[in-house]
């Protein structure tokens, strides 16, 4: 069996017997600060399904760096 695998535009890893997706989330380096942190908090306690959404797909990070940062701009 091949190590690595390309099916329907998908790469996969051979882990066992076991074709597993190699599947990376985005990096972000840009941090979140206070308004991203409460604005993670509010949809942990307010809206838990946007949050498992948001996870999910990976883009939690990118969100609340960017709502962190509109937040800050007005502050300012």
């Amino acid at each position: 069996m091949k190590p690595r695998i390309t099916e329907n535009g998908i790469d996969y890893i051979l882990v066992g017997d076991y074709y597993i997706p190699d599947l990376k989330l985005p990096e972000e380096h840009r941090p979140i600060g206070k308004y991203g942190r409460m604005h993670r908090e509010y949809l942990r306690e307010v809206h838990p399904a946007r949050l498992n959404t948001l996870i999910l797909t990976g883009e939690l990070w990118t969100y609340l760096a960017d709502l962190n940062e509109q937040a800050q701009e007005r502050l300012d």
